[in-house]
């Protein structure tokens, strides 16, 4: 919280000091949770050397389940974006690309995420990335996308949140829709 908020309590601000703080606050808090690039890079380094370890943890499993119990899954889900495309794309040029766009290049073979075409249209929004590999690299069959927008009742999320968490301990980095389709082919 900003410094100014946290004095709020002791002292008087104007009515401009205390909107600036918030606003301040809030554009802090949008910049931070969209920055997945950066967390996803904290996260790998404390996993490679072992900072869970320092702090009592047996295993960097363990130590997300501790620090960041709400955000675990889109931790694990940076984290494998990140470690996949590290390898082939500068870090300078993943912390400029959205997850979405991240996403989809995670879907394409190393010889064409490393083009500097496809990299430059990463910068941009997802759809927009997705156009180019039409155009450009059909072969690659990125397929498009179908949003669904799903309400469950609490007593039935809850068993499909644990059937996912358990399905998760095979792949930790398994996305909700992979595992609504591998529940799907398993009735096949």
């Amino acid at each position: 919280m900003s410094k100014k908020l946290k004095q709020s309590s002791s002292e008087a601000l104007t009515p401009k000091e205390r909107a600036e703080s918030r606003d301040s606050f809030i554009r802090a808090f949008d910049a931070q949770f969209s920055n997945w690039f950066a967390i996803a890079k904290c996260c790998v380094e404390m996993k490679r050397d072992k900072d869970y370890e320092i702090l009592g943890y047996e295993s960097f499993g363990k130590y997300i389940t501790q620090a960041a119990p709400r955000s675990r899954s889109y931790l694990y889900l940076v984290i494998g974006r990140y470690e996949e495309l590290a390898p082939d794309i500068p870090e300078k040029e993943l912390a400029e690309m959205s997850l979405g766009s991240a996403g989809v290049l995670k879907q394409l073979s190393p010889a064409i995420r490393r083009q500097s075409k496809i990299r430059q249209a990463a910068k941009g929004k997802p759809a927009e990335l997705r156009q180019v590999l039409e155009q450009e690299f059909p072969q690659q069959h990125i397929e498009s996308l179908v949003e669904k927008h799903l309400k469950f009742p609490l007593s039935q999320w809850e068993k499909i949140e644990t059937a996912y968490e358990t399905y998760k301990l095979t792949d930790e980095t398994a996305t909700l829709e992979e595992f609504i389709e591998w529940l799907v082919s398993e009735q096949e």
